[in-house]
């Protein structure tokens, strides 16, 4: 559901219609994927560029999540019941 939701939102942003999915491995196992214009989405190295881009955006945003989690649990504002 999320892609076809993607997609239709991507349609009515950009006013295109010839998206392409591609899928992202993450560096944890997970997968997502990102909508690529034709030309991006079939040149291999465009489409590594964006894989390595987001293995970094989540690599560098887990890292931010643990900095802020130790910052509430060192200023007893965490929540967390586990």
């Amino acid at each position: 559901m999320n892609r076809e939701f993607t997609v239709v939102l991507n349609i009515l942003l950009t006013g295109k219609m010839d998206q392409q999915i591609v899928e992202v491995d993450g560096n944890n196992g997970e997968s997502g994927f990102v909508l690529m214009d034709p030309e991006d989405a079939n040149n291999p190295a465009k489409v590594q560029e964006v894989r390595d881009f987001m293995i970094q955006w989540r690599t560098d945003r887990e890292r931010m999540d643990a900095e802020l989690d130790g910052i509430a649990r060192a200023s007893s504002m965490h929540t967390d019941t586990d």
